[in-house]
């Protein structure tokens, strides 16, 4: 079975519609590094798992400083994470979350992480940190002490140059992927060459996406049958009828809700304190009202393609959906495989295959969207091309927070933007050569109902 994974993810290198592209090299790098890896987190039964599913893909020869590493982290996290289970567990299950959560949607290097770092500026806003995300089953415990992990990471993002610390918004992916044991697409950047079953069976779960007919997880029901109840697995198309996928789908809507749940609990938690210590308190009165849940903002380019899933679990959900020149997609796509990717593989990819998840990945995202797009209620979408961000950052937000009813919010949140606009005064965006003929008429050829719809030329 893995085997034939294996063939069927590196087979011919081009998709359904036409000619694979001409090789991108990507140059092989940071073999020995073991920071910047996302499964750093990890606790020992979803990476004894991720083992046991994977384990014969692994390059042994060339990785296994990886392997000892991870397994080293999955021990200690374990130990680690007993604590927030203890002092926290029934806390976090008791949490409601708010039933207007804000997903920011675009394939990745749209500007997604660009517009997620201005809207974490919006007080109201609770989100996934890089520290959340990295280390979801201990991160109430660890957080004061954070920065001793520093190491894990580097100062700066190495496919684009950004700053990177434990504090900035993150992707709630990492965290599911890390809770399921690989239940996710981001498992393809550690096994690029399975990449292909990998996105078929977790990108979109084969959600049939009939929007509307679902039950919310934020509503009144018990939240056991919400997410193990037959609710999600409506989620799942009947054309499926892989139970695999199905099951997959619940450990995934089940890890994905806990840890937003989680998220949720830290900031309430974190304003039950300020308050407290504002009016001089020690205890809770007996009057004292709960907190009500801050708004969730919520942004992972794989939830571009689950937007059929949003739509029945969030039916009052907002979505701002960030677009790019897709030449440049791919250009800036092809970048972060060659500086990033090379710090989470347990497995070498070809040049090909590489080239043909990137294809894949965005044909996918797209399409799903689009069929999706006209299910959203009216004022709930805002879409945002990336060379407004960049050009006038502060007028896209504008006309984000108009469209969604909170111009007062806005006229107070000023000063908290342009003070982070400011801030980025001195970044120098990447510059890359141009592409070849063959590549650029590949790409248009596979995209070109995107380049068409988009409004690119």
């Amino acid at each position: 079975m893995q085997q034939d994974m294996d063939q069927l993810s590196t087979s011919a290198g081009h998709g359904p519609s036409g000619s694979p592209l001409p090789p991108y090299q990507y140059n092989c790098k940071h073999r020995w590094a073991i920071k910047l890896n996302f499964l750093s987190g990890i606790t020992l039964a979803p990476w004894l798992t991720i083992l046991l599913r994977h384990g014969r893909s692994i390059d042994w020869l060339t990785y296994p400083h990886r392997v000892l590493f991870l397994s080293l982290m999955a021990v200690v996290n374990t130990f680690l994470s007993f604590f927030d289970w203890l002092f926290f567990s029934r806390a976090i299950a008791a949490q409601p979350l708010h039933p207007e959560p804000v997903f920011i949607l675009g394939h990745p290097r749209t500007g997604t992480t660009h517009l997620h770092n201005l809207l974490a500026n919006d007080p109201r806003f609770a989100f996934a940190t890089t520290f959340h995300a990295g280390f979801p089953s201990s991160f109430l415990s660890l957080e004061p002490v954070r920065g001793l992990l520093s190491g894990l990471l580097a100062r700066r993002r190495p496919m684009d140059n950004m700053a990177l610390h434990w504090d900035l918004p993150a992707e709630d992916e990492i965290a599911v992927n890390l809770l399921t044991g690989g239940d996710s697409p981001y498992l393809a950047l550690v096994f690029p060459r399975l990449w292909r079953p990998l996105l078929r069976s977790y990108l979109t779960f084969g959600a049939s996406g009939k929007a509307g007919t679902g039950h919310p997880v934020s509503g009144g029901e018990p939240e056991r049958e919400q997410i193990l109840g037959p609710g999600p697995d409506n989620l799942v198309s009947e054309a499926t009828l892989d139970p695999r996928v199905a099951a997959a789908f619940r450990r995934w809507l089940a890890a994905f809700t806990w840890f937003m749940k989680k998220v949720t609990y830290r900031y309430v938690r974190s304003n039950r304190i300020c308050n407290r210590n504002q009016k001089g308190k020690h205890g809770v009165s007996d009057g004292e009202q709960a907190p009500q849940p801050p708004v969730l903002l919520i942004k992972s380019p794989v939830h571009t393609a689950r937007l059929g899933i949003w739509l029945r679990l969030y039916p009052r959900a907002r979505f701002i959906f960030v677009h790019r020149h897709p030449l440049e997609v791919f250009q800036s796509a092809a970048n972060m495989a060659d500086t990033y990717y090379w710090y989470t593989y347990l497995q070498r990819p070809t040049d090909q295959v590489t080239n043909d998840f990137i294809m894949d990945q965005y044909d996918i995202m797209y399409k799903s969207y689009m069929s999706e797009r006209e299910r959203i209620p009216a004022g709930r979408l805002v879409e945002v091309g990336f060379s407004e961000l960049e050009s006038d950052p502060l007028g896209a937000l504008r006309r984000i927070y108009h469209q969604f009813g909170w111009d007062a919010q806005y006229d107070t949140l000023i000063p908290r933007f342009r003070a982070y606009v400011t801030s980025l005064a001195d970044f120098k965006k990447n510059h890359f050569n141009s592409l070849s003929p063959e590549a650029v008429s590949a790409i248009r050829a596979r995209w070109g109902e995107s380049f068409k719809t988009l409004g690119y030329t």
